[in-house]
């Protein structure tokens, strides 16, 4: 089993839920990688002690989500590219991100003002090379 993937059977989120989500992220922060092939339903089934139907649940998600594609006699295989839906993936959840910092830091009680300055010198300081890269 992959030492990345992990699920929590008393968590109170689904067994699929938590596979999809791990496997959506460990392409997000490149552990996956288009071509990589996953491990078979038995295998991850065996591995992790749960119900084939479950990780063909997570897997049917994945593939519904154009991050996975099953091939008969080859596996399954990553087949997101950055251009595609994993790329829209990441803008959703970046984008989700800012939105809770802007929420966060409203509830501290920083100005717009004093936030947007904080945004810009941010900005300046990647894209201006005033960070190392």
């Amino acid at each position: 089993m992959p030492n990345w993937l992990d699920v929590n059977p008393r968590s109170g989120v689904p067994i699929y839920v938590q596979l999809v989500q791990q496997i959506t992220h460990a392409l997000e922060i490149g552990i996956l990688q288009t071509g990589d092939q996953l491990p078979t339903v038995r295998q991850l089934a065996s591995e992790l002690t749960i119900a084939p139907n479950t990780i063909v649940k997570a897997y049917d998600e994945l593939a519904r989500l154009g991050l996975i594609e099953s091939r008969q006699g080859v596996g399954t295989l990553v087949t997101a590219k950055l251009n595609g839906a994993l790329r829209q993936h990441q803008l959703d959840a970046l984008f989700k991100q800012l939105s809770v910092l802007v929420r966060d830091a409203a509830n501290l009680g920083i100005s717009e003002q004093e936030l947007c300055e904080q945004f810009e010198r941010e900005l300046a300081r990647f894209y201006h090379g005033q960070q190392d890269r």
